[in-house]
């Protein structure tokens, strides 16, 4: 009933062939006070009705609902506040100037003009709506049992730690029973509420929950190369000479399914380019099927508008290596115009972008003026390094930047998404690397020291790691060692020796600090 009345008649974004489990707030509330008031379903009838008199195409009569209506501000706190679309998908929630409302809020905000409904009675229908609706956990969230139990918003990319009473409550929160709001603290479901945790419905809509306990410690973040393959030559590449080996997607399939397992968050696809992944579209059409966060690391040439349309990831990581000169310099002449185009086309399309930045010797002047033009753009985030001299950097250094030249412009950087450091440990705590030719490695770069391979399993591979602890690196009585976390062990020699482009982020004399472990 509320299709046809409300989401028809209102809402722009209504289509017919969608169906949905989650519902925007006030269409679900709508649906609940309609089961307790006849009056309000032939109030919101004839409204409907009245909007189809005037022969406006479907969903156009949201467009007159400006946020400068009188009930528009009361409407964003009361219903806007807390539905589970206000953080991800939802422009006008987002405040975004021309964005219509959803159909729901259109049709509560006729109903207020027209006196068929009060505010007071708005207020009473929420908590009774609050009180008896079927709390769903979002589509976009999943428990996670790591060290102590978390939701993981893989939109966000956050992860919220909650304590053993209120991850059994979660857990229940499976669109199958009403009335679970009143079993759990009013803050804390408010919270989940606000931060679009929870869809709050008007009738059951099922969705499976699933959860398992990860070793310890968790393997969080996943770095997937699926091929060697690549377009490009670049003259920083750790990988060197590379070839044509990559993993069968039935092996990465598999390897997706065994790291949700293992309660993991993050995936970063990477290569080679691994759009040259030769099952590229068929990949991309099974990740949905996982509830991981995708982030695809590429350098853009491939990224076609199709592709870009059909792209099923949460994020695209660009490598952007300065302005034109800085960036040709070291990917190629003419590769930063091409890789600007492709990364205004991610935007345009709404893809949340990052950007991964190599600090060399060509690209030092251009940095600052590269902050302010990504900033502008809206990019999420902008990782900056020094690369490793390994590869062909190893072989040819002349671009090569000394760490004390190029550490100041590490701070350029913003976003800052965690891959691995935590605690008490240096890098590495929660990320490992699956390589093209399917052995397991800490990370890309100690291919050469692996793990084991896929066939013996995830978990098999990820226990032999080596976890560092701080205090056991050269660089501990350093006062900056909570900050840097010892920085790139490979940098350092893969040792327990200080990583010398962090030493020189903080001014630090690696010198001295060997003399104070020794005493």
């Amino acid at each position: 009933m509320i299709t046809q009345t409300v989401c028809r008649p209102f809402c722009a974004f209504y289509k017919p062939e969608r169906r949905e489990a989650e519902k925007c707030l006030a269409a679900a509330l709508l649906a609940s006070w309609c089961q307790l008031d006849p009056n309000l379903t032939e109030a919101l009838a004839i409204t409907a009705f009245t909007a189809a008199a005037n022969h406006t195409a479907p969903g156009a009569q949201g467009g007159e609902f400006a946020r400068e209506h009188q009930h528009s501000a009361f409407l964003v706190e009361q219903v806007c506040g807390r539905c589970v679309f206000r953080r991800h998908g939802c422009d006008f929630a987002a405040g975004e100037p021309k964005a219509p409302p959803c159909g729901g809020f259109v049709a509560l905000g006729r109903l207020l003009s027209a006196h068929v409904i009060t505010s007071a009675q708005l207020r009473a229908a929420w908590e009774h709506h609050r009180r008896h609706s079927y709390l769903r956990l979002a589509e976009h969230v999943s428990l996670r049992l790591l060290e102590t139990p978390h939701l993981y918003d893989r939109l966000a990319d956050e992860l919220y730690e909650v304590d053993e009473s209120g991850f059994a409550w979660l857990a229940r929160c499976d669109g199958t029973t009403p009335g679970l709001a009143p079993l759990a603290d009013q803050e804390f479901v408010d919270f989940l509420l606000a931060e679009s945790l929870l869809a709050c419905l008007a009738g059951p809509a099922p969705r499976p929950l699933s959860w398992g306990q990860s070793p310890i410690p968790s393997w969080r973040y996943l770095e997937l190369l699926l091929t060697e393959r690549c377009n490009l030559r670049c003259r920083h590449c750790y990988l060197g000479e590379t070839g044509e080996a990559e993993l069968p997607l039935a092996t990465v399939l598999d390897t997706l399914t065994e790291f949700q397992q293992m309660q993991g968050l993050r995936v970063l696809l990477s290569g080679g380019e691994p759009l040259l992944y030769r099952q590229w579209r068929e990949l991309n059409e099974r990740l949905p099927e996982f509830e991981l966060r995708f982030v695809l690391l590429t350098n853009g040439l491939l990224l076609t508008d199709a592709l870009v349309r059909d792209l099923n990831v949460h994020e695209v990581q660009l490598s952007l290596d300065g302005l034109a000169h800085g960036h040709d310099l070291i990917r190629g002449p003419g590769t930063w115009q091409k890789t600007v185009a492709r990364l205004e086309a991610l935007i345009k399309a709404g893809m949340p972008v990052s950007v991964a930045t190599m600090i060399h010797e060509g690209n030092l002047a251009e940095l600052p003026h590269l902050h302010a033009w990504l900033q502008g753009l809206g990019i999420r985030e902008w990782n900056l390094d020094i690369p490793c001299a390994s590869g062909r950097l190893a072989e040819k250094s002349d671009i090569w930047v000394e760490p004390l030249a190029g550490a100041p412009y590490l701070d350029l950087g913003f976003g800052g998404a965690d891959h691995g450091a935590s605690g008490d440990y240096a890098c590495g705590r929660h990320l490992a690397a699956v390589l093209p030719n399917g052995t397991v490695a800490k990370c890309g770069l100690y291919g050469d020291q692996p793990l084991g391979r896929l066939s013996e399993g995830l978990e098999t591979c990820w226990r032999r790691l080596q976890h560092i602890p701080l205090r056991d690196l050269a660089c501990a009585p350093c006062p900056h060692i909570r900050d840097c976390r010892g920085g790139c062990r490979f940098r350092a020699g893969r040792g327990l020796d200080p990583d010398p482009v962090m030493c020189a982020r903080y001014g630090v004399d690696p010198e001295t600090l060997w003399s104070k472990k020794s005493l």
